[in-house]
């Protein structure tokens, strides 16, 4: 197959940029982000702090910077922060300013996504619904009900997302009140905040048909963000879908799902073209392709369940899927979500409301999940917004991390080669998504320094691609120069990333068939299938070979991890937290092998703590009684009656040896760090309680339920409602039908310093 590479594009600045009070300066071109003048490839994850514990959050943001995320993007939800009118709410884990303090404190810059219409599958897209009420517009659409209402009352409705003087007087005191808030939290004044998100898919789901008023708004709500003090080097608008993005004002971000949960069919979706290496088409609106750099921001980093959609992401999805887009040019890889939470407690319950038989003045509980019955597309769980991310809500790491590392720990190592090289692709394409014989290939070429990267994909969503074998990959590179790329293997839902003319000291690697990974100092790690490929890779140098060269497996690249000058290959999760690393291990002895810069390898085993917990679980049905009673406050928080047919069930722990006081650091013993409670159940959801008080729910959709108990102070009883399974829902893992508990079981989980 032959790559052409053509010429070198012209690159123009952009007047955007500005720096922080450390003395960085941080700017943007057409092609790529750069940090002191030099080039930048960052990863993003998306972490909503409202939808997590307070007390956890450090630790989220520490796991979050060791799968390689160097940006953390957050939603700020109105309804979260100003549920009740004029009643603010910045505590706990509304606690914003004590947020962005934990992530500067442990160097994590955020993209802050103010709104003031978020969307994150919360409800009204994230207004209050006092301000539905008083605008008539939830924003999307104008709801029948509340303009009847208002007309009414004398009043007319007013549309949201537009310069409507109501509603830009609402979204200046909800704004005046965070900038309170966030004073002195943008980077310039030595804060986390290093970019700020106006709107989402604005235009492109809600907003005025008139793309002027369009224009006219998304111009105002940047003025006066700057105006209330949000100065940040970088501004984001939502660019796909015909959404608004002013040119030279605020860049454009892209985006891509694997699948979408949020179709209002139940069939399997079309094979996606996310899985085709293609150069950026999405349709230009407000701004120039050529003039922005390639920015993404929601790369699906899991998919939301939904009451008629339980899609899975498989962890080949997702690191696929990012591959592509970084094989097409993309400078910023920014998922959402990357880290799942459980929606918050609200505040104000809805005591008119008749639901599930309660009588009108009965309490039923405030909650925040999207939901048909607010007007929008999709009915989701109450509380868990796991989104089955690369790290669930429970705090535990989905397969898709492992994957993901491999590609970010390439562009950490690599960036200021990689964000310059612009995307060159085959002229021999696959027809399309559907046709899986054809290689998927692209090459990035950095023509200042003549080093180049090869994406190959062989995978494709719910499909069965043809294994690539002995392919040879040639290479036209500038003057008519041919390299040829020989041995190309990638096996059936693989992907990888070749370099070639790829600089190592003194030496070049004119060519490989090895997938690199990383490098520390002068020592670089590339890494094979052993499973598929026959043959280890070749390394072709021009002129003497590279000695300092590290070959892994693929499985080991997945283990991999960098903290300062070492590379750590452990299955158990690591994270470092204040200099140390720390390893998450259950009852098995785990070894960790441990590289530097030079020299052999050094190997580590973990021991099991002395001192383990024993945790007891049992489970009972409730009789009738307390069903009943259980049911009756499952409906507080139900838009619609519990069916019929529904079971509760009483899950009672006790601990043995757990400690009355968690140690502030683990000794070298460890310590118990997280106790998991892993239900199954055969039905359509199932909701756990502490008492009245609703903690969690899932939606079944064939993946482990976790439930991480720390949080909620290792309770001693709880009570389960499990909903029958209902037909004519899509899955992609088998569903369990009926309606039971099946199982419960324990885990313990411990924190030792490596």
């Amino acid at each position: 197959m032959e790559i052409r590479i053509g010429e070198k594009p012209a690159l123009i600045t952009l007047p955007m940029g500005g720096g922080d009070k450390d003395g960085n300066r941080y700017g943007v071109n057409s092609g790529y982000l750069t940090k002191n003048g030099r080039p930048v490839l960052p990863i993003m994850g998306e972490f909503h702090f409202s939808r997590y514990a307070p007390e956890e959050w450090e630790e989220a943001i520490l796991k979050m910077q060791a799968g390689g995320v160097q940006i953390l993007a957050t939603y700020v939800f109105w309804i979260h922060h100003e549920e009740q009118k004029g009643v603010w709410r910045f505590d706990g884990r509304r606690d914003i300013r004590a947020f962005l303090e934990v992530c500067r404190r442990v160097q994590m810059p955020v993209w802050l996504r103010i709104g003031p219409w978020a969307h994150g599958e919360c409800r009204n897209g994230g207004y209050p619904d006092w301000l539905v009420d008083e605008l008539g517009h939830n924003g999307l659409c104008f709801d029948a009900a509340r303009c009847a209402a208002l007309e009414a009352a004398g009043k007319q409705p007013r549309e949201a997302r537009t310069n409507d003087s109501l509603y830009m007087a609402y979204v200046r005191q909800f704004w005046e009140r965070l900038s309170r808030e966030t004073a002195g939290c943008m980077c310039k004044d030595g804060g986390a905040v290093i970019g700020i998100q106006l709107e989402n898919e604005y235009c492109h789901a809600g907003g005025p048909r008139d793309r002027n008023e369009g224009v006219a708004h998304i111009k105002a709500l940047k003025a006066l963000a700057l105006e209330l003090g949000f100065e940040t080097p970088y501004y984001t608008a939502t660019g796909w879908g015909g959404a608004l993005a002013i040119n030279r004002e605020m860049l454009p971000v892209f985006g891509g799902y694997v699948d979408a949960p949020w179709a209002g069919h139940t069939q399997e979706m079309p094979a996606s073209e996310n899985f085709l290496l293609l150069p950026c088409r999405e349709q230009e609106t407000t701004f120039s392709l050529a003039d922005n750099p390639y920015l993404t921001a929601e790369l699906g980093g899991g998919l939301e369940a939904t009451a008629h959609r339980r899609t899975y992401p498989f962890a080949q999805d997702i690191e696929a899927q990012s591959l592509c887009m970084l094989g097409a040019g993309a400078n910023l890889l920014g998922y959402y979500m990357y880290h799942g939470g459980v929606n918050p407690d609200g505040d104000f319950g809805d005591t008119d409301k008749t639901v599930g038989g309660n009588a009108a003045g009965a309490k039923h509980y405030a909650v925040y999940q999207e939901s048909k019955a607010s007007g929008y597309f999709n009915d989701l769980p109450i509380k868990s917004y796991d989104f089955e991310a690369c790290i669930h809500e429970s705090g535990r790491l989905n397969g898709s991390y492992y994957k993901l590392k491999k590609l970010h720990l390439l562009t950490a190592c690599f960036a200021e080669r990689l964000a310059p090289a612009a995307a060159y692709f085959p002229d021999t394409q696959p027809a399309g998504p559907e046709d899986m014989e054809t290689p998927r290939m692209s090459v990035r070429y950095n023509h200042d320094t003549g080093e180049g990267f090869l994406f190959v994909n062989n995978h494709q969503r719910l499909r069965q691609m043809k294994p690539v074998r002995g392919l040879e990959a040639e290479l036209v590179l500038p003057e008519n120069d041919t390299l040829t790329i020989r041995d190309v293997c990638c096996a059936d839902g693989a992907c990888m990333v070749i370099p070639f003319g790829l600089r190592m000291g003194e030496s070049r690697l004119r060519a490989t068939n090895a997938a690199l990974l990383a490098r520390l100092g002068g020592r670089y790690f590339f890494y094979y299938d052993d499973a598929f490929q026959t043959q280890k890779p070749y390394f072709d140098y021009e002129g003497a070979p590279y000695e300092n060269v590290v070959l892994l497996t693929g499985q080991e690249a997945e283990n991999a991890y960098i903290f300062g000058d070492k590379l750590y290959i452990a299955s158990c999760p690591l994270f470092c937290q204040e200099g140390t690393v720390f390893a998450l291990c259950g009852v098995q002895e785990e070894k960790i092998r441990i590289y530097e810069e030079n020299g052999e390898p050094v190997g580590l085993y973990l021991l099991p703590p002395e001192n383990v917990t024993e945790v007891s679980v049992t489970f009972t049905a409730c009789d009738d009684e307390a069903a009943s009673r259980a049911i009756e406050t499952a409906n507080r928080y139900n838009d619609a009656p519990a069916p019929e047919g529904c079971r509760v069930y009483e899950i009672n722990l006790s601990y043995d040896g757990l400690p009355l006081e968690s140690q502030e650091e683990p000794d070298a013993a460890g310590e118990l760090h997280e106790i998991y409670l892993n239900i199954d159940f055969a039905g359509d959801k199932a909701q756990l309680y502490d008492g009245e008080r609703l903690l969690t729910d899932w939606f079944a959709n064939g993946d482990d339920w976790a439930v991480a108990l720390r949080r909620y102070g290792y309770p001693g009883k709880l009570r389960l409602v499990v909903y029958p399974f209902v037909e004519g829902v899509y899955y992609d893992l088998a569903p369990r039908k009926g309606c039971a508990l099946t199982a419960v079981r324990a885990e313990t989980e411990y924190k030792l310093p490596v």
